[in-house]
């Protein structure tokens, strides 16, 4: 073989070998955009499009940590849809995934941008406040329970109104897990239920 063909054929497989890679790099990117839009599924819950159970709650974990680390507040809500079952008795499931989607659109609108909402399961939903004592949570679950109380849902020809019950509270920093939060703010919702739904209750300190 003379040299110019050494050369031809060394320029081939140089091009072949640069399109190989061009291939795989764009393969790569193919993989990394399938696995990121599985992973972010896998965090979503699939009715109310907001973060699932198992989101929130990891996004609580790293929220500890992270006020842990900087000393700086941090505040959680929990909010339960007062007498659903009711709703899906008297109009049924379908129904009654209205009212929680509906519910799910209140939240986006009515949280900061820095907060989390997410849904922990059937009509009980979390929120985040990151950098927020218990007073601007208290506020927001005031506006909250206003802002869903004025909520209409329509089901066939009636007028759906809900009401919630809340609990707030504010994370003690370096005194309590993720976990002693979430009893706490269960509680405080317990609470807001016990004393006649529709309004919201801080967790006991």
């Amino acid at each position: 073989m003379g040299v110019d063909n050494q050369s031809d054929a060394l320029s081939r497989l140089q091009h072949e070998l640069d399109d190989a890679k061009r291939q795989l790099r764009r393969k790569d990117v193919e993989l990394r955009a399938v696995l990121a839009q599985s992973e972010e599924i896998s965090y979503t819950d699939a009715l109310t499009y907001l973060p699932n159970r198992r989101k929130i709650v990891s996004s609580l974990q790293h929220e500890v940590l992270r006020a842990n680390r900087y000393q700086t507040s941090l505040s959680v809500s929990m909010m339960d849809i007062d007498h659903f079952k009711e709703i899906n008795d008297s109009h049924g499931h379908g129904k009654g995934d209205e009212v929680l989607r509906a519910l799910a659109n209140t939240l986006r609108q009515g949280i900061r941008e820095s907060d989390l909402a997410g849904r922990l399961g059937g009509e009980e939903f979390l929120i985040l406040l990151p950098n927020a004592g218990i007073n601007a949570a208290a506020e927001q679950a005031e506006r909250l329970c206003r802002l869903i109380r004025e909520l209409v849902v329509r089901a066939d020809d009636v007028a759906l109104r809900i009401t919630v019950s809340i609990g707030v509270a504010e994370y003690r920093l370096g005194a309590e897990t993720w976990d002693d939060l979430l009893r706490r703010v269960d509680a405080a919702m317990y609470e807001a239920k016990n004393l006649g739904r529709d309004r919201w209750a801080i967790a006991s300190s």
